[in-house]
């Protein structure tokens, strides 16, 4: 249930009420910059509780924003941040779902080709944090892999592995890229994501500027590509207390002709429900499938020619593969799990104020090389290492402007399996918080 906010008296809130909002450090035009005011100013005022997190969260949000205050400038207490950087965040979720997309070019019938990429498409409104993973700084790289295993036998499939890399490419504005692939079964995904939280006084709005294009090279060298349009937003309703997707947009495979309307409905203040969930997916103009239910529970799916129903989606059960990445000892200095050691250190050790003021020091680094740049070129523009902008596609186009360079082959030596699955579980309410975003 949500939490109402009352003015006379302390409101029960929660850990899911917590707004997904962007730990940048980075003063901004309508946040309040006054004496004391800094974000971790008020690391300790509240006990490390539950309820104190919470007390704290509404009272920044109702002391220190403006209307129409952009949060990715914004800099927020360590005490809301999950000490793990959305590169690491994002691209995990993709990874641990990743086998949902190896049968995919295997599959001869177009309809239900179509249907697997959608729901591994789908696996990303599952991506909720209780509290936001920290801004990666500019140049940030995550690097993991997924080893695949035999569902019925959970032995590992020979030469069966998938590669992510993922790198911040822009700081202002906050601009991540994400690709991975798989030479086995030849699959292939590339994202450009730009999430802007705003305060809009009785809500956070959260603009998702989310482009994703998964390519699949089937037998006889077809290739077919998987896109969508635009996304949808993210609003907190402050009144309610609550976090939900709103908005359409459409999933389309133009090779095949198939397509979804994907509908993240907003629910009335009386009636409805959280988190309704309808999809449409067509053959042309003519309605094919009806996939409805919750984001957060269970998708239903119904042929519309012969009315037959059947589970498409359970969130609840989906399985699961554990991600791998290199020991720490063998990162470069710009690996998220090395650039955030000292913040997810102090989280360990449950020392808030170690956490924050290490936050802070990366932060103030951030900010001086940032005008050092500047001072030393005012056009200064940052190379990314592993994404190159493509500048033959028309302005107008919905999928991502940056092309991975795929590495020279090599081995990866002593990688080592993450529990990145308990990881984002965890970090995953049962029903309501802000997103950061998805693939």
């Amino acid at each position: 249930m949500s939490a109402k906010v009352a003015s006379n008296k302390e409101a029960p809130l929660t850990e899911d009420s917590v707004s997904d909002l962007s730990s940048d450090g980075v003063e901004a035009e309508g946040v309040d910059q006054t004496e004391n005011s800094g974000a971790d100013a008020m690391i300790d005022s509240e006990p490390a509780t539950e309820a104190g997190v919470m007390k704290q969260a509404f009272g920044f949000i109702k002391n220190h924003l403006k209307v129409g205050a952009d949060m990715t400038k914004l800099p927020i207490p360590a005490t809301f941040v999950q000490p793990i950087s959305f590169l690491t965040a994002i691209q995990q979720q993709s990874a641990i779902f990743s086998h949902l997309l190896t049968s995919a070019p295997y599959i001869k019938e177009d309809d239900q080709r179509f249907l697997q990429v959608l729901k591994y498409h789908l696996t990303w409104p599952k991506m909720y944090f209780p509290k936001n993973p920290l801004n990666p700084i500019l140049g940030e790289v995550y690097e993991c892999q997924v080893q695949h295993t035999d569902e019925k036998t959970n032995e590992e499939i020979q030469g069966d592995i998938t590669h992510f890399t993922a790198e911040q490419i822009s700081h202002h504005p906050p601009i991540s890229c994400f690709n991975f692939y798989n030479d086995k079964h030849k699959i292939k995904f590339d994202s450009k994501q730009q999430i802007t939280p705003v305060f809009k006084g009785k809500c956070i709005r959260v603009n998702m500027d989310v482009k994703t294009c998964i390519t699949l090279e089937r037998e006889g060298g077809v290739t077919e590509t998987y896109f969508n349009d635009k996304f949808t937003e993210g609003y907190l309703r402050l009144l309610r207390w609550k976090f939900e997707f709103t908005g359409k947009y459409n999933f389309v495979c133009p090779e095949t002709g198939y397509s979804a309307v994907i509908n993240f409905k907003d629910k009335p203040i009386i009636g409805g429900k959280w988190h309704d969930l309808q999809i449409i997916v067509s053959k042309g103009t003519e309605p094919i499938y009806d996939i409805h239910g919750t984001h957060v529970d269970i998708l239903t799916i119904t042929n519309l020619k012969d009315k037959t129903s059947g589970v498409f989606i359970n969130y609840n059960t989906m399985r699961s593969e554990p991600v791998i990445e290199e020991p720490m000892e063998q990162l470069k200095e710009n690996a998220s799990q090395k650039v955030w050691k000292g913040v997810a250190e102090g989280f360990a050790k449950k020392d808030s104020r170690k956490a924050g003021l290490e936050k802070q020091r990366i932060e103030d680094i951030q900010r001086k090389k940032a005008k050092a740049n500047l001072a030393k070129d005012p056009n200064f523009i940052h190379k990314p290492h592993y994404f190159v902008h493509n500048p033959n596609l028309p302005a107008d186009c919905v999928k991502p402007d940056y092309i991975f360079k795929k590495p020279v082959e090599s081995s990866t030596p002593n990688l080592s399996k993450v529990d990145s699955s308990a990881k984002i579980e965890n970090s995953i309410p049962v029903d309501n918080s802000i997103p950061q975003t998805t693939n």
